[in-house]
């Protein structure tokens, strides 16, 4: 594990002075997630809503959130957070952890939303605030326990899962077992460091 240098301004990340795609980016690149289609206008707003719901979010582990403070466009999704917490008995560990993951030389930051337990096992999360479920979801959780597993705290290969919130105050756990999730994101991370290395440019 490589230690990150992450510029908000852009959302790069950089390793020794040299820019690394993120996790979002490389699927862009190895044409696993397209968004090259969706009006930007979409785009934007669906970006502020999901950082907003984490800001939230972190707040609420970390024991820090008034409730009655939240914008009524998002409260829905961070209640439907809380009830995930407590339905399923998960207790964050790690929150919003940034880092630049090297697999083979590979280089790629990355930021986990959560590692923690529920119940009595280990579980890697990401929380999702899209319309729609995504089946590259599952590439980006690979991506996240393969670039976090050479850390002494992390349990090697614990269960990955999306938490898929809705403003409505529901949520719906996804599980991620397909070993092959595994095999794609490492293709997907070749493909995109190749295009790299021949003049692609990283997408926004």
């Amino acid at each position: 594990m490589a230690t990150a240098t992450f510029l908000s301004e852009g959302h790069i990340y950089e390793h020794d002075g040299i820019v690394v795609p993120s996790v979002t980016q490389v699927l862009g690149l190895a044409g696993i997630s397209d968004v090259s289609q969706v009006p930007l206008h979409y785009l934007e707003r669906a970006a502020g809503i999901g950082t907003a719901v984490h800001q939230a979010c972190e707040f609420l582990d970390q024991d820090d959130l008034d409730i009655e403070s939240v914008d009524s466009s998002i409260v829905g999704y961070v209640l439907a957070y809380q009830r995930f917490r407590e339905e399923q008995q998960f207790f964050p560990l790690t929150i919003e952890q940034r880092q630049i993951a090297n697999v083979d030389g590979f280089y790629y930051g990355m930021c986990v939303d959560r590692v923690g337990m529920m119940g009595d096992k280990p579980l890697l999360i990401d929380l999702k605030t899209a319309s729609k479920r995504q089946k590259f979801w599952s590439i980006q959780t690979a991506a996240y326990s393969v670039g976090m597993a050479d850390q002494i705290d992390y349990p090697d290969r614990c269960a990955r899962a999306c938490v898929h919130l809705a403003k409505e105050g529901t949520y719906d756990l996804i599980p991620h077992a397909e070993e092959a999730d595994f095999e794609v994101w490492w293709a997907a991370l070749r493909v995109a460091h190749w295009k790299l290395a021949h003049g692609t440019k990283l997408p926004k």
